[in-house]
Order: structure tokens, then sequence, then C-alpha cells
């Protein structure tokens, strides 16, 4: 992420969540925004009908939110008309892998429906009225093809693209903290991240629990 970004870029964050984010981006003039009123929200907003004037934003990041998301193409579009040229929208998202759908299944925390189509303008993918509603599969819908993305996106071209994290997502404890984990030392954490790259490495359709996709502007 912090390649993205310089001391002048604006950046916003749509769906910002704890508001993690400021405590590790350097140099951004960074927004932190959600749907939802924090204190440390700076902005609410919806990621679908988005404040800002045309070309307004250097990067959008949006951490595990395209999937929550109503209408996909809307978001891209309005992410389109935000972003100035050559900017970036930053994407972290689940990956609806076997083990992940095994997860799924088993917590009943959240959901995923590999029929759906988040190409489509004209489908509703999540509950407009409920900003937790989500279907997991979404961004392997959207991402597994690149060239369909693409086409259907002509604004957008996907310039990275990476699946990762297995054992240190599932300990996590969630976005909202109620999943068990054990906490671990950083030495741990990064033991287990090597481990989580070599399985996701040899097997990524079995262990990624999340990709990043970075799109730039065209």
């Amino acid at each position: 992420m912090q390649r993205y970004v310089g001391d002048d870029t604006v950046a916003v964050e749509l769906g910002c969540g704890a508001g993690f984010t400021r405590l590790f981006l350097r140099g951004a003039r960074l927004q932190l925004t959600d749907v939802e009123p924090r204190p440390w929200v700076d902005r609410v907003v919806n990621a679908l009908a988005m404040p800002y004037t045309d070309g307004a934003v250097d990067v959008l990041i949006a951490n595990n939110v395209v999937h929550h998301l109503a209408s996909p193409p809307l978001f891209f579009a309005e992410a389109a008309r935000v972003l100035r040229g050559g900017g970036h929208l930053l994407l972290q998202e689940c990956d609806c892998s076997l083990t992940t759908r095994l997860a799924i299944r088993l917590t009943g925390h959240e959901a995923y429906d590999m029929t759906a189509d988040p190409f489509d303008p004209a489908e509703v993918c999540n509950d407009p009225a409920d900003p937790w509603s989500a279907n997991c599969a979404i961004p392997n819908l959207l991402f597994d093809d690149v060239r369909h993305f693409e086409r259907s996106f002509p604004l957008f071209r996907v310039v990275e693209q990476h699946r990762s994290e297995f054992f240190v997502y599932f300990n996590s404890g969630g976005i909202v903290g109620r999943a068990p984990y054990v906490p671990l030392p950083t030495l741990a954490l990064r033991l287990l991240d090597a481990v989580d790259a070599v399985l996701v490495g040899l097997a990524p359709g079995v262990f990624a629990s999340q990709r990043r996709v970075v799109l730039q502007r065209v």
C-alpha cells in the first residue's frame, strides 16, 4: 500500500473499520470514512454514492468492503469518477478458497454464493439496508478472470493481484473482535506468515483467505 502513496497523495479509505490504516500509512493526506459513524471516522460515506468531485482523489482504499456491497458495478463507476487519471484503487478482499468456504459453513459468519453476477448492474448482490450483508464469493467472481474484469470495467487496469493468508487470518479475531483467537508475539506471527506464504503458494485454491488487488484508473 505504501508504495502507491506519497507526501501529497489525497487518499480516502472506504469502510475504515477500526481506523488502523492511519497508524501505519505514512505521508498521505488520508481521510478515514465508513458507512457507520465512529469516533475515529472523519466522514460518513456511502461507497456507492461518494461525496467527492470528479478526479478529486489520488488513492482509494477499500479493505474487505467490496464483498459487502449491493452493487459492485455502481461502486466501480463511482471509484472511476472520483479517482484522477492514473490514480489507484487498493483493494484487500476475502478469497473464497476451500478453507474459507468450510469456515463459513462451520461458523455461519457471512456467506458465499458462486451463482451471483457482480458484473450485472441490475443484480442486487447484498442487502442494501444491511452494511454487514456479505457474499464472500464476489472477489473471486470479479478477479479470477482478469481479462473479463478489464473488459467489463474498461476504466480500470489490474496492475497487481496477490492471494495470501491462512493461519494468520483465521487467528485474527475477526473484524468485530468476536471470534476466538490466540494472542501471539511478533516472532510467532512472522513464522505463521512464512508458513502461510508456502501453503498459499502451493495451493491457493485451498488455503488463501485474502487477496490484494490494485487497480489503476485509466
